[in-house]
Formats: structure tokens, sequence, C-alpha cells
């Protein structure tokens, strides 16, 4: 027999990274409306609760300070402090779990370190995949999903919800902005010349992987393409540490273009993203906040499987060369063959499919 999550205290685990976190909240969303009287808290890393602040039927936010130590920053000493920062981490939260009495866990992550938070709360049905890495089903009671990677990660994700009785036909992702990011965002774009009615294109040149970069002449060569044939105002965007790398694409370019790295928080980032017409750009987070908002991707994938992971609900978009290797799932590689193969022209035409060529672009949203 099923369990009921109705008037239960649930717990969902997904730690990271942003993508995944946009990922998770249609299932949210179906447990929420279909179990209106359950208390339903969040475990996040804390450099990433600010995409979950406000999400409206979510009870409780519980940040937890865990660095990153498999992107492309992360260094050898990263790694001994992000090992201390779990630690801390599992002992900060055991009180906290101790506390609220959580009776049902979500583990969506499907790490040992994620699964090690689920377990703490011991007299919890702790629901996850069955085949999940790193071993941590054995920490799970309830490991009855399986994770298929040849249908959508929102897709596997609902498997949650389903299971608990909720319908998972209408997919939405309630993602908050609140009026004063827009606000925010909307002075930056008109003090960078962005006039009424202009285009405004978001071209997404970094990712957590190294692995997934293209090159800067081509991410050139686009923009000015979607300068001359619509008209459009190009907006960069990115980690504070990556502005030296998207200076060097505008550098590259015959015009102009907005570089807003470094400038924004995570709502003001959605905020950005929210009033483009248009993502171009490499498979990452700031993708999967676009299709959550609806602007049409054209995203470029090589060592990630699109099937998995490309832009949800949406037909066409993906950019990518058929080589033996890909996807591989590395987050390093030395050739890179698999983006390095991918020409300025596919990315224009596969921009074509999804918008046409003639077509005039949509009012930006928020606008």
């Amino acid at each position: 027999m099923r369990e009921s999550l109705a008037g239960k205290r649930v717990l969902i685990v997904r730690l990271s990274s942003l993508g995944d976190l946009i990922l998770v909240l249609p299932t949210f969303k179906a447990l929420r409306d279909r179990y209106p009287d359950a208390y339903i808290a969040w475990l996040v890393q804390d450099s990433l609760k600010e995409l979950l602040e406000g999400t409206e039927g979510l009870d409780e936010i519980i940040p937890v300070r865990l660095l990153s130590v498999t992107d492309k920053y992360a260094s050898p000493g990263r790694w001994f402090q992000g090992f201390r920062g779990l630690v801390q981490g599992l002992l900060e939260t055991a009180k906290i779990f101790r506390q609220r009495g959580f009776e049902v866990v979500l583990e969506f992550q499907g790490l040992m370190k994620s699964a090690l938070f689920a377990f703490l709360n011991r007299k919890a049905s702790r629901y996850g995949f069955r085949n999940a890495r790193e071993l941590s089903p054995l920490l799970l009671n309830r490991p009855l999903f399986i994770r298929d990677k040849g249908r959508h990660a929102v897709d596997n994700y609902l498997q949650f919800a389903a299971h608990f009785g909720c319908p998972t036909a209408e997919v939405s992702f309630p993602l908050h902005i609140p009026k004063e990011a827009q606000d925010r965002m909307d002075r930056l774009l008109a003090s960078h010349g962005l006039k009424e009615g202009e285009p405004l294109i978001f071209i997404c040149a970094t990712a957590r992987w190294q692995s997934k970069f293209w090159h800067q002449e081509g991410f050139a060569r686009v923009a000015d393409e979607l300068v001359e044939r619509y008209g459009a105002k190009v907006l960069f965007s990115g980690l504070p540490a990556e502005r030296a790398y998207l200076d060097g694409i505008r550098a590259r370019m015959r015009h102009g273009a907005i570089v807003a790295a470094g400038l924004t928080g995570i709502k003001d980032f959605l905020a950005l993203l929210r009033r483009c017409c248009l993502y171009v750009g490499v498979d990452s987070g700031a993708m999967h906040a676009a299709r959550a908002l609806g602007v049409p991707v054209v995203a470029l994938f090589g060592p990630s499987d699109p099937r998995w992971i490309g832009p949800y609900g949406q037909r066409g978009g993906v950019v990518r060369v058929d080589v033996p290797c890909s996807p591989c799932n590395r987050r390093r590689c030395r050739e890179r063959t698999c983006m390095l193969e991918i020409t300025p022209q596919m990315v224009l035409e596969e921009m074509e499919r999804v918008i046409g060529r003639r077509s005039p672009l949509a009012e930006p949203r928020g606008a």
C-alpha cells in the first residue's frame, strides 16, 4: 500500500546544482498541490538557497554549508575543506532533523553525501533511486525508483510524485522572481543601452564542467549574427571568475554586448533570463532556468546526454556532433572533440529551426 503524505513532515534532499534544483521543482509542485496540509522542507547547499527563497508552498529551506569539489575551479586544498564542511554540515543538520521529526525523506541527488543527510532521519521513510551512485541506496529504506537516463531527469524525478498519487501530466516550474530583482535588472539593462522593444538574447558560454566549453571565436561569430539578423542586444552572464573569459568573447565581436558576470545574484540572474527572448549556449543551469521560464533554447551538447538533461518541453534546440565517445559524462577532457567539432553554422541553423530566420523575435519577457 502506498504511503500518503497527508499531514506528514516531508524533507526534500537535493543539495545542488542550480540546474538540478530547478528540475526537481515540478515534483515539489505536484506534491504540494496534492498534499496542501503536508509540511515540506528542502535541504539545499547554502550558496544556492536563494533560488528557492519565496517558492510558493515551500514551508522551510534548510541550508547546509558545503563546498563544490567537482567543478573546474576546485583545487586539492578545496577537497579537504569540502570534507570538513560535509562533516560539520552533518552535525549541524542532525540537530535540526531531531527537532523537526521528518517522517518522509525524498532523496533526489543519489550520491553518498546526500544519502548521509537522508540517513540522519533514521525513523523516516527514506525514498530514492535504487540504481543511484556511490552505494547511496544502502542508506535508504525505500530505494524504489529507477533512474533511467534514456528519459529526461524531470520525468525521472516525477516518479516520486506519481508514487504518492500526484497528477504529473501538467508540469510547471514555480520559480519565484521578486519585483525588486526585476526592477534592478531593468535598470541595469537600460544603463547598457537596451531600448524599449529591443530583443535581448542570453548567451551562456561557460559551465561547471571544463569539458562543456566551446570556443570564444564560435560564440563571437554567433553573437554577431544574432545582432545583424535580428537587431538584438546580446547578454553574457556567468560567475565573477568567468568575467575575463566572457570579456574575451566580446573583444572578438564586431558588435557590442553586455557582460553581466559578477553583477547579479541568483534572483537577478533569473530576472535577466526572463527578459530574454532566446537562450544560446552550452548545457548549464542557465539553460534549465531558461526553459523553466519559457524561453526558447539552442544548446550545445557534448559530454552530457540531451535525452537525460536536454531543454525540457521543447522540440529541437540541441546542437551536437556524432562522435563515438559522446556522451561520456566526463567533467574534464583534453581533446573536447565533441564540442570543438560543433561549428557556428550548425548553431545558427538550429537557431533558425527554433525561431525562424525571418520571423521577428518575441517581445522580451517581463517588459
